[in-house]
């Protein structure tokens, strides 16, 4: 169903590319015709549904169209030269869930019921990117995959900064 360019696609949206970048890559003659592209792949993986592109690279990898190479973590004698294990704080991971769940920032502090503004949000945004080494939200996920710090469900668990955050509810629309 998926062909080779939309593979190659889904793995540059993946790697955090703009439409702009995926159009000077030559993926499509426009950075229109880019954003155009990338929505239909979408809505093919989410059955119709317009999602966002952090919720197209979860779905993406739901679906085994990408597939991250996991982290191999410490070598056999315990060194670090294979690369250190991600272990991310509560908050940091709860956010990341929420992207791939298809949630936006300000959505995020919204449906946080002032648990969390929006400039903690950044913060939060920041240091999770760090944490990973990613470009942003949707490098972010791709790369939570590849550290398996994401569970392959349809919806992620979001707790939406709740004090324990072991309260947690199925992400959903805005109400």
């Amino acid at each position: 169903m998926f062909t080779r360019h939309d593979r190659r696609v889904l793995e540059g949206v993946a790697q955090g590319r703009s439409a702009r970048d995926l159009a000077e890559d030559g993926l499509y003659p426009t950075e229109k015709t880019a954003l155009g592209g990338v929505g239909a792949l979408g809505r093919a993986l989410s059955g119709g549904e317009f999602v966002r592109w952090s919720r197209i690279v979860h779905l993406a990898v739901l679906h085994r169209i990408l597939t991250p190479a996991p982290n191999p973590g410490p070598g056999p004698d315990g060194d670090a030269e294979q690369g250190p294990a991600v272990v991310l704080p509560p908050y940091q991971l709860d956010l990341l869930r929420a992207y791939a769940a298809g949630i936006v920032l300000a959505e995020y502090a919204h449906r946080s019921q002032h648990r969390v503004s929006l400039c903690e949000a950044r913060e939060l945004r920041a240091l999770l990117c760090f944490s990973l080494g990613a470009s942003g939200s949707v490098n972010a996920v791709y790369l939570g995959h590849r550290h398996r710090l994401l569970d392959l469900v349809d919806m992620p668990t979001v707790a939406f900064g709740a004090p324990s955050l072991s309260a947690t509810e199925t992400a959903g629309p805005v109400s």
